[in-house]
């Protein structure tokens, strides 16, 4: 993203975004660099590089989500207070993008949990991506649990950076949601530069649908292929493309 997020910015405010961008493109590229570089070192010994640098780089998106959060507090500490509170979900119900490294970060997550709730999980994106391909455009995504996110601490950026001054607009479906647009320009920017600095390496940071490309980021592969992970890594655009075979672990007896 090379745009301000809001026409209302001045000509000077769409300047300084366009700064904001290029600095972090130019901070998360060397930071970037170097902890797959420390990476690829440790694992030499192992003859792992690719696979610690393709971790490390995953690894890397975590450093976006904090800056967002930082973000959020600020605007809270100094601007209006957004509406938005434990168990209110509307926007949980609305289309959510992210990029491969959050994908991967979260199916990795995914297969830290007990075998039932990857079951469960894996049931449930099934069953979102094919409401999705039949038409169904509001759905709650695949992991809203009683109104609250079960992947909250590696949630996407989209996902941090949303928020609302007024619940009543997101319960009526308001076309306009009023937002705080200091918060919106800065996340924009700490996004927007974080993906082209991933893409500098170059690695892919395309915004893909949540649900459908960490159902695709789970998929089996046929047996020696390279694991979504990998083909990332490789440059593949393609990493997250929709799997024939999902790969689940059975159920604990």
């Amino acid at each position: 993203m090379t745009s301000p997020p809001n026409p209302a910015l001045t000509e000077a405010e769409q300047a300084a975004f366009l700064q904001s961008i290029a600095r972090v493109r130019s901070a998360a590229g060397r930071a970037l660099r170097a902890v797959q570089a420390h990476a690829m070192q440790g694992a030499a010994a192992h003859g792992t590089e690719a696979n610690a640098a393709a971790q490390a780089a995953v690894d890397f998106i975590a450093q976006l989500h904090k800056g967002l959060d930082t973000v959020a507090e600020q605007a809270r500490a100094t601007g209006p207070q957004p509406a938005c509170q434990a168990g209110c979900a509307h926007c949980c119900h609305l289309r959510v993008e992210a990029t491969e490294p959050e994908v991967l970060r979260i199916a990795q997550h995914l297969h830290t949990l007990p075998d039932a709730d990857q079951a469960t999980t894996l049931l449930r994106l099934q069953q979102h991506v094919a409401a999705a391909s039949a038409g169904s455009t509001r759905q709650p995504c695949s992991f809203l649990v009683n109104d609250r996110c079960a992947i909250y601490s590696v949630r996407p950026a989209a996902c941090r950076k949303a928020h609302s001054l007024s619940a009543a607009h997101c319960a009526e479906q308001s076309p306009t949601i009023p937002q705080n647009l200091r918060l919106l320009v800065d996340a924009e920017a700490l996004m927007a530069g974080t993906a082209l600095a991933y893409r500098d390496q170059p690695l892919p940071a395309s915004a893909h649908e949540l649900n459908a490309a960490v159902l695709a980021a789970l998929g089996g592969t046929p047996l020696h292929a390279p694991s979504a992970l990998l083909r990332w890594y490789r440059g593949d655009e393609g990493a997250l493309a929709p799997a024939h075979h999902i790969a689940v672990k059975a159920h604990a007896p």
